[in-house]
């Protein structure tokens, strides 16, 4: 067993159904700082064992401070002893990163989603059809359906396409453009 009873503690610390009150007595006292960095080493030793990994947190809203440090703290220890380790940080509003988490800013890449535009709706129709011929275009009726349903959101659009795939509502004209 590679986890001593602090391992314990500090997953548990996270998941807090694998901690008890006396495990968790032994983190008491240690400063913010101290607590991040073994709760780390606990992660470490769990991450190194799964790599590769990756660790996907979604919210709606900011992350509080001391996540952040944790977060930079793990980033900054994966880089050396798990290299195989991608963090992604999914919010629908661009996060506020403390400065404590500076070296996010570092090492991090920030990709915007936003909803697909109607060509993109077109290509992205285009290869789910199977339509490799630029010579074959997509109905319109069609495109303007399957945008303005899904959003321009790409899983609602593969969603929809399936739908009506699977419901033959979708049909390949022979002769036609």
């Amino acid at each position: 067993n590679i986890f001593k009873k602090t391992d314990r503690v500090n997953i548990g610390s996270i998941v807090p159904t694998v901690a008890d009150e006396q495990l968790l007595s032994l983190l008491s006292g240690l400063n913010p700082k101290a607590r991040t960095r073994t709760i780390v080493d606990s992660l470490m030793k769990i991450l190194k064992l799964l790599q590769p990994f990756m660790i996907i947190l979604e919210g709606d809203g900011d992350i509080d401070p001391s996540s952040w440090s944790l977060l930079a703290e793990l980033m900054q220890r994966a880089s050396a002893e798990c290299p195989q380790i991608m963090l992604i940080v999914s919010s629908r509003d661009s996060p506020t990163i403390t400065s404590a988490a500076s070296n996010l800013r570092r090492n991090a890449v920030q990709v915007k989603l936003t909803p697909f535009e109607k060509y993109e709706t077109e290509l992205f129709l285009r290869v789910m059809l199977g339509v490799r011929n630029r010579d074959i275009a997509v109905d319109q009726k069609l495109l303007d359906v399957v945008h303005d349903r899904a959003n321009g959101c790409p899983l609602f659009i593969e969603c929809v396409v399936r739908w009506a795939l699977e419901k033959n509502m979708i049909e390949y004209v022979e002769g036609s453009k």
